[in-house]
């Protein structure tokens, strides 16, 4: 698959770099670039979380049009909160069927501005230590 942005090589030492940082040591993680097929928006990255193997493979566009290392963290940060968001996503759908319809919606919103915040921290910290 053709490769914009970084090297593979180059986005693997990032993941190695933010591992360590974000202590996730006792993870086994990869990164895989694929080509997204969503229609309704531009897609960055995903991530495929294994919990019961402790191994997770964080998904890159072969067209990068965001900062890498900063999807790359993104996609970090989820895998820090994944036991909390399935179980938070859990109680959303079930309130989402009987009395509180369109909350999952909005749990999505909150989990991503979360996620989004803590990003954003972490990288500016880090750009702050260097």
């Amino acid at each position: 698959m053709n490769k914009k942005g970084l090297t593979i090589k180059e986005l693997n030492s990032l993941l190695k770099f933010w591992q360590k940082r974000l202590l996730l040591n006792n993870w086994d993680l990869s990164i895989r670039i694929v080509e997204f097929k969503r229609k309704d928006y531009k897609q960055s990255g995903d991530i495929k979380v294994f919990p019961r193997k402790k191994k997770a493979v964080v998904l890159l566009t072969n067209n990068p049009f965001r900062n890498e290392e900063s999807v790359l963290v993104h996609e970090l940060v989820h895998l820090i909160l994944w036991d909390f968001d399935i179980f938070s996503e859990k109680l959303a759908l079930e309130n989402s069927k009987t009395k509180l319809k369109g909350k999952h919606g909005q749990y999505m919103e909150k989990l991503e501005s979360t996620v989004e915040h803590l990003t954003k921290a972490f990288l500016k910290n880090h750009r702050n230590i260097r």
